[in-house]
């Protein structure tokens, strides 16, 4: 039997990671991660967020990146 995967757009831009939601196709997690970044910009300024692959980052200028959203994958039993 497969097991079902859920997706959660987890925001670790503070020091207490919280879910934006929780989604059971990646798709939609993957567009959350764009509206969450898009108000990121909007409301805190953070006008150097890149989205990339599963997650928005802050690109740093000594390749070490800055995630400020990112999906995480759980199997619900």
């Amino acid at each position: 039997m497969e097991r079902e995967i859920i997706y959660g757009v987890c925001d670790k831009s503070s020091d207490c990671d919280s879910y934006f939601g929780f989604f059971k196709h990646r798709a939609d997690a993957v567009k959350e991660v764009a509206t969450q970044a898009k108000r990121l910009k909007e409301d805190l300024g953070m006008m150097d967020i890149v989205i990339k692959e599963d997650r928005a980052i802050i690109p740093n200028e000594n390749r070490v990146e800055t995630i400020v959203i990112i999906i995480h994958a759980y199997v619900v039993r």
